[in-house]
């Protein structure tokens, strides 16, 4: 008997754990956002497209503005890109400067 009022005890526990978020969340927060370029009509949920609310347009990316990032082959020790050596402490800048290209 303590055995099935503990299993309900520790079930009943689960379910308002899984369902708190729910009873907090704000159901009008949600529905105020829309994306660039639309507006909320006056249905919940919907956004039209025209000026108004949302986040600002998003920014392009910037392509690199050099040739490329310069790359040292050095036989006898690190390699180098735009003169940092790689190192093991250095060694994600000089993934990310050849990843991003520059």
């Amino acid at each position: 008997m303590v055995t099935v009022k503990r299993g309900v005890m520790v079930l009943g526990c689960a379910v308002a754990f899984a369902a708190a978020p729910l009873v907090v969340s704000s159901p009008a927060a949600a529905d105020n956002t829309c994306p660039w370029g639309t507006k909320p009509s006056r249905f919940d949920g919907v956004c039209t497209s025209g000026a108004g609310g949302g986040a600002a347009a998003p920014i392009p990316p910037v392509p690199p503005s050099g040739g490329g990032p310069n790359i040292v082959r050095n036989p006898n020790g690190f390699d180098t890109v735009n003169g940092i050596p790689c190192t093991p402490e250095h060694w994600g800048v000089c993934y990310g400067l050849i990843q991003s290209g520059g």
